[in-house]
């Protein structure tokens, strides 16, 4: 059997984080996505609580399928950096008590490490966000050359700083960190993990930003495979705009018999998490996009 491991977030369910456990391990799933800004704030929790929390999911049968560091800003931005880079380091200290290695980043838009562009032309779109309705997307800011233009290779080398700095910390915790980019350009994609060799880094593979950028799915996965470490199995359609926008599993452009064909042919140990960002009812969604994976995993 290959070492394909399917998970949920526990914030799709919308109760507190024990409620949302325990109607977790009503789905056929392996594990849990936790949000460490939302659900287990280091500061909120000592050993003792920590301990308490792991051992409450493996009474369920159950492990901890990763941390979400969610910010509304990029990694990298400079505007509140320092209290930023402050939480991720303390997100990487949970991992190893909740039995995880896993830590997922938003790191928005990868610039170009060779160019720049200007300032009208880096506001985001929907084509490099998630949705421009959603409220963590990223405030457009980064480092300015002159005559009002943003030098996009000086925002590229900070982003590499940024990263081998945090994942040499996650190395010596027993982490790893798994950036989640705003679309993927393949080329940059490839020379950002090239630049970064402090520590283990991934890319979380998500073909709801593939559909909705533009980009096939299956293309973008067997160009990035290598690099890939963590899947979130979200769906979306593109509209004509050339925007787009998630929606419940199955209903939008993902074609998951071809997407978990390549994700089989991989035979890696990745964690795939069902969720919904979006919606009046996640919990729902997310259940639902579990059954329709499950329906599917036999036949690989």
């Amino acid at each position: 059997m290959f070492g394909l491991r399917l998970a949920v977030a526990t914030e799709d369910f919308g109760r507190n984080l024990r409620q949302s456990i325990s109607l977790a391990a009503r789905s056929r799933v392996r594990g849990l996505r936790l949000n460490v800004r939302k659900e287990v704030r280091a500061e909120e929790f000592t050993a003792t609580g920590l301990r308490q929390l792991r051992h409450f999911v493996e009474e369920h049968q159950l492990k901890v399928a990763g941390l979400y560091f969610q910010t509304r800003h990029a990694l990298a931005d400079k505007e509140m950096l320092e209290q930023r880079l402050d939480g991720l380091r303390a997100a990487i200290e949970l991992a190893r008590p909740l039995g995880t290695e896993e830590i997922l980043v938003r790191i928005g838009r990868v610039p170009d490490p060779d160019g720049r562009e200007s300032r009208e032309d880096s506001q985001p779109t929907n084509t490099d966000v998630d949705s421009l309705t959603n409220p963590f997307s990223f405030a457009p800011t980064g480092p300015v050359a002159g005559n009002g233009q943003v030098c996009e290779a000086k925002q590229f080398r900070h982003l590499c700083e940024v990263l081998q700095d945090m994942a040499a910390i996650a190395g010596h915790r027993g982490a790893s960190l798994q950036l989640i980019p705003a679309s993927y350009d393949t080329a940059r994609l490839r020379r950002l993990f090239s630049e970064v060799s402090t520590g283990p880094v991934g890319l979380v593979f998500d073909p709801a930003t593939c559909v909705m950028s533009g980009r096939d799915p299956i293309d973008v996965f067997r160009d990035l495979y290598s690099h890939v470490g963590y899947v979130r199995l979200r769906d979306a359609c593109r509209d004509v705009d050339g925007g787009g926008v998630e929606v419940v599993h199955g209903d939008g452009s993902v074609d998951w018999s071809e997407v978990m064909a390549v994700l089989t042919e991989a035979e890696s140990s990745l964690w795939m998490c069902a969720e919904r960002t979006g919606g009046d009812q996640r919990g729902t969604d997310a259940a639902h996009a579990v059954n329709r994976i499950n329906e599917l995993l036999p036949a690989f």
